[in-house]
């Protein structure tokens, strides 16, 4: 009977010392002994049955210690209390309501009192109102809450009219309606507007696919020849040829090159993001189990009641502090090893660039850039012109090395045309495909209605015009054109070998003549299918005002996105306090989601659109200000998102009169940094930017990705080809082509690492989630990205490291980011366990500046040691020389500086009559190309074409034999099984069609 009273007491203690945290041990003797002591009492009063006045005394202290009395029950009534350490604690029946007292010096005291007593007996004035719906097990008073009311009166204590709240004034951007009832927003109609939008065409759209799918198939061999084409278009095991294999899906991205160095550098950058997180949630977990689990509560713990939430503010204050060390540890940890990990990456990298360099002779290693040739016109024989001048101004010695000049043309105004040529120039490919060269006659009809209409729209943006492109070319227009053509400023000379282009490069320090001007030649970094050829005649002048232009169009995006659909939003969310369970809806979080992935698409197209509109000369470069504009605008999207929001629900939070720890009102903190370390605005500023990450900007894009780059186009370019017989040929190509491969997903993963290096700022328990997701979502990418280039890409092969290493260097902004967290939170611990806000060695704009110094020096630290410590060993000192002629390597690469440029492959045949011409290069159709080495044109295609058949055929032939012995085994053995059937398929896609 002692053990079996005892327990339940000690168990008392035991949750009194877990909600109190850390009790010392000889608090814990001294719990043990009283309850012993209880226990005693209880024993020795069943023991001896005492009667008259001593079993009253004995039944009273009875009562006493077990708090049983009736007389208790009601003392709690009148009971001036400070708020439970226990959530759950409830008031008792008699009186179910918790009021708050009105006494300053009594902050986070309640009395329990009766429905009509509320705001009476010393609690505060206007909580007038009982309320019992919302926690039921938990009554409490509470304030007038309108949503977005900027003046909420309640009514008299006890009343239950419908004016027991009433609405005098609401927030900036809201109206007053229905008597004080409701406060109705101005950019409601926004919201139903896109919603009726949204509505009508997703059923629109929904109508056009059903109708789409019903129609029969009537081009079975278009839909053959378009799926044969995507074969041949995707990444090969050797890229460069048409009737390549593909790579086997398990293949490693990180160590197999299967698209030059910059598709492998691509893959390990995000490889190494993964990595950094997997170390850092790793130490993260450690301070979980080993030194507190309260570090996955503090800043997320629920309070649906004001003695809730006085107790989880306290609490929450207090344990922060006691365990922001490992805040501080954890962030210096990551700073450290994110620092020291990229510069560790960069060097490996830098040695990978050089390594590839060195033990592989490209395109690029033999040319040379002619840059500043005067306007010229094509009826003159400009590549001899330019060629001629080399050769002068290299000597005589290296003159007999220049293979050619591929001459840059102005033809934006007759792209269309150059285009429509080039594509007649391998017109025989479809011929040997038994595939029409002329688009078959047609009456039209399939276009009339709205769906035909939607058809012909979907075709001809993919450039598939089944009834002309509006306007006829001739061979005489554009021989006409071809002679008035002028030429861009830059030109590319290729030479024989790499030593004679370095000598070259030598020897033309002065310059190059060209007439009366002088031209520079510079090495040549970029591979030719980098090349964009229309936009040679761009100057870096004209290439700096489009720049500046396409800046300023983002930035107003972003305003106009910020101002006409976010601010109507943020104004609704601020109506919510955060405070005591008044959050939004889960479908008000699903209207942000929407803005968030809304705004992140609308950026995309703008800044795709700004990055086009720049006409670089190389794809990298254009990858590159990609880059720059989404990331800047991406920024400034989340800076004016996080900013607007949380100053809205600050003005909202001060309105219901929200407090801190400490009991000051939060509307009487005049400290931006006190501001910003309260409960209420960590908690509101906490969940909105861990919404953000996920699913807004994590998950959503990536998951919809597929559907809409690769998977959704696909399946309606095979419904379109299969119902229309006037789709084949080069048309049936363009219905089901691969989508292109991009290294736009550097500015992914750098405003993911900037979103998640924000996070420590804020309350802990929004570390393992956030970082946990980040894991998950850039997982999920990289499978994605692996899948697409091996299966939905078009050949592609990134030789520069130019994007790789832009992307290094701005990892210094998520890193930056950490420093000035380090600096804030390591001012935040200096200010001792018991410190209030804004305590700390540093405040106000002090703090400011150490944040602002600290993220500045990282950056420039960062910067510094990229150049100095890694570029260094992205040269090769000792480097072999290259002894493979330009002859060899241009035999094997369809793809060369002259085969690229459409302007130079058609002068060659219509200007200059060479006999063969120039081959222009085609993805996919390398087998109808011819050489010509006196025009330095090596590559054959018909050639390379049967040595990859002859290759197959013995791989066919080995598989078969390999088959044919595993059967005979087998035979001698047993039955065969299914590894026998397994080794015996053959594994090319194409002998299996």
């Amino acid at each position: 009977s002692l053990v079996s009273l005892a327990v339940p007491g000690l168990w008392r203690c035991q949750r009194f010392s877990f909600d109190q945290h850390h009790l010392h041990n000889l608090k814990m003797r001294l719990c043990f002994t009283h309850c012993t002591l209880h226990a005693l009492v209880w024993h020795c009063a069943l023991a001896v049955r005492p009667s008259g006045r001593e079993a009253e005394l004995l039944e009273h202290q009875v009562e006493r210690i077990t708090g049983s009395s009736q007389v208790n029950r009601a003392s709690k009534c009148e009971e001036d209390a400070q708020a439970p350490s226990d959530p759950k604690e409830a008031c008792p029946s008699e009186c179910p309501f918790a009021a708050e007292l009105a006494d300053p010096t009594k902050y986070c005291h309640f009395k329990c009192v009766k429905a009509e007593e509320c705001s009476t007996k010393g609690t505060i004035s206007n909580q007038t109102i009982p309320e019992k719906e919302k926690v039921k097990e938990n009554p409490y008073c509470r304030y007038c809450e309108v949503e977005a009311c900027a003046d909420c009166t309640a009514g008299r204590p006890g009343e239950k009219s419908e004016s027991v709240e009433t609405c005098k004034k609401c927030m900036p951007g809201y109206t007053l309606k229905g008597e004080g009832k409701e406060c109705v927003t101005h950019g409601d109609w926004v919201f139903l507007a896109l919603a009726a939008v949204a509505a009508v065409g997703a059923l629109f759209g929904l109508a056009w696919f059903v109708t789409l799918q019903s129609k029969p198939t009537v081009n079975p061999e278009g839909l053959q020849y378009g799926m044969y084409s995507q074969l041949r278009m995707m990444v090969t095991q050797d890229h460069h040829g048409d009737e390549g294999q593909p790579y086997p899906f398990n293949t490693n991205l990180l160590s197999v090159h299967v698209a030059g160095p910059g598709g492998t550098a691509l893959f390990r950058f995000q490889a190494a993001a993964i990595l950094w997180a997997v170390l850092v949630i790793g130490v993260w977990l450690g301070f979980v189990f080993f030194v507190s689990s309260d570090l996955l509560l503090l800043g997320n713990r629920p309070a649906a009641t004001p003695r809730q939430l006085c107790e989880v503010v306290g609490w929450g204050r207090k344990r922060q502090m006691e365990l922001i060390w490992t805040k501080v540890s954890w962030i210096a940890f990551a700073y450290l090893s994110g620092t020291f990990g990229a510069i560790f990456y960069g060097i490996v990298m830098a040695k990978f660039f050089r390594s590839f360099d060195s033990e592989r002779a490209t395109l690029s290693d033999y040319v040379a850039v002619l840059e500043g040739v005067p306007k010229l016109t094509g009826d003159e024989k400009v590549e001899d012109i330019l060629k001629e001048a080399v050769q002068t101004a290299v000597g005589s010695d290296i003159a007999r090395e220049v293979v050619a000049v591929s001459v840059g043309w102005d033809f934006q105004a007759h792209r269309a045309q150059v285009r429509h040529f080039i594509d007649e120039e391998v017109g025989k490919f479809h011929e040997e495909n038994h595939e029409p060269l002329a688009i078959p006659e047609g009456t039209g009809d399939e276009f009339n209605g709205v769906c035909g209409s939607m058809n012909k729209r979907v075709l001809n943006r993919w450039h598939i015009h089944l009834d002309g492109h509006g306007e006829e070319f001739t061979t005489e227009d554009l021989k006409k054109n071809l002679t008035s053509m002028e030429t861009a400023p830059v030109s590319y000379v290729i030479f024989m070998t790499e030593s004679a282009r370095d000598k070259a490069l030598e020897a033309t320090k002065a310059g190059v003549v060209v007439k009366d001007a002088t031209c520079t030649l510079k090495p040549e970094t970029y591979e030719p299918e980098a090349l964009f050829w229309h936009n040679l005649p761009v100057t870096n002048k004209e290439f700096g005002w489009k720049f500046t232009v396409s800046s300023g169009n983002i930035f107003l995006t972003c305003m106009a996105w910020t101002i006409l659909l976010y601010l109507p939003y943020a104004h609704y969310m601020s109506a919510f306090s955060y405070a005591n369970g008044d959050e939004p809806s889960p479908l008000a979080e699903s209207v942000f989601i929407g803005l968030v992935v809304g705004a992140q698409v609308g950026l995309f197209v703008a800044s795709s659109i700004g990055a086009e509109f720049c006409q670089c000369h190389y794809e990298d470069q254009k990858h590159r200000v990609y880059i720059i504009f989404y990331n800047a605008a991406l920024i400034l999207n989340l800076v004016m998102d996080i900013v607007l929001q949380g100053y809205l629900s600050y003005l909202q939070m001060v309105g219901v009169g929200a407090r801190v720890a400490d009991g000051r009102l939060l509307g009487s903190l005049t400290s931006l940094q006190e501001i910003f370390e309260s409960y209420p605005m960590q908690k509101s500023v906490g969940k909105l930017l861990f919404k953000y990450c996920w699913p807004c900007t994590f998950l959503v894009p990536f998951l919809a990705e597929p559907f809409i780059a690769q998977l959704g186009p696909y399946h309606v370019g095979t419904l379109l080809l299969r119902s229309n017989s006037r789709i084949r040929g080069e048309n049936a190509e363009r219905a089901l082509e691969l989508s292109e491969m991009e290294q736009g997903r550097y500015a992914d993963v750098i405003f993911n690492l900037i979103l998640v290096a924000c996070i420590p700022f804020i309350a802990p328990a929004y570390m393992l989630t956030t970082y946990g997701v980040f894991l998950l979502a850039h997982l999920y990418i990289y499978f994605y990205d692996h899948w697409k280039t091996l299966r939905w890409a078009r050949k592609f092969y990134f030789s520069s490291d130019e994007v790789h290493w832009f992307g290094q260097q701005l990892l210094c902004l998520p890193l930056g980011i950490l420093a000035s967290a380090l600096v804030f939170k390591a001012n935040q611990m200096s200010g001792g366990p018991n410190g209030g806000l804004g305590s700390g060695v540093l405040h106000g704009s002090v703090l400011g500046a150490a944040m602002a110094g600290a993220f500045t020096l990282h950056v420039l630290v960062h910067l510094t040691l990229l150049d100095m410590v890694v570029k260094p060993y992205r040269s090769d000192p000792n480097k072999a020389e290259n002894t493979t002629p330009f002859s060899k390597v241009a035999e094997e690469e369809a793809a060369t500086h002259l085969t690229t440029n459409p302007v130079q492959c058609l002068r060659s045949k219509y200007i200059h009559e060479d006999s063969p011409p120039l081959s222009p290069f085609v993805l996919g159709k390398e087998k109808i190309m011819k050489p010509n080495p006196k025009l330095g044109a090596y590559f054959d295609g018909l050639q390379d074409f049967e040595q990859k058949a002859k290759f197959r055929e013995e791989k066919r032939k080995s598989r078969e034999s390999k088959a044919s012995e595993a059967a005979k085994l087998d035979s001698e053995s047993g039955p065969s099984g299914p590894e026998a059937k397994m080794e015996a398929d053959p594994a090319d896609p194409q002998e299996k069609a």
